[in-house]
Parts: structure tokens; C-alpha cells; sequence
């Protein structure tokens, strides 16, 4: 196995061990009790689209700080 299989094997593995823990902490928080109301499962309908997008742009700007990294460790 040579070495972009390796690096692309182990971001594949950290990836999902990284969503998981996301998916995990997510469902969590929507588990817990809000003051004042009723716990009425899980729903994901009460995300405001500009936190979405807040999210993805910081998911971008860490996806590009890793490309960097591999562009500096050429050098």
C-alpha cells in the first residue's frame, strides 16, 4: 500500500469517526429538554438555514486548511 492510499484510508477512517461523533452530539442535543417546553422527539425542522450554511463554510475552511497541509509537506 503506498502512501496516498494510506493518507486517503485514514481520512476515510477519521471522517467517519468524526461524524459519528457529530451525529452522536447532534441527536443528543435535540434529546434534551428545553426549558418551557415538551420533549417532542427528535426534529430537525427547527434548524435555521443560515446556521447550515454557517456549518458548511466552517466544514470548507477545514477541508482547505487540510489541503494546505499537504501542499506545505511537499515543500
Amino acid at each position: 500500500m503506498n502512501t496516498k492510499q494510506k493518507s486517503i484510508l485514514m481520512g476515510a477512517i477519521l471522517g467517519a469517526a468524526l461524524g459519528a461523533a457529530g451525529g452522536f452530539l447532534f441527536t443528543r442535543g435535540l434529546e434534551l429538554p428545553r426549558e418551557g417546553q415538551k420533549s417532542e422527539g427528535l426534529s430537525m425542522g427547527s434548524l435555521p438555514p443560515g446556521q447550515v450554511v454557517a456549518l458548511l463554510i466552517a466544514i470548507m475552511g477545514v477541508l482547505r486548511g487540510i489541503a494546505e497541509l499537504g501542499e506545505r509537506a511537499q515543500t
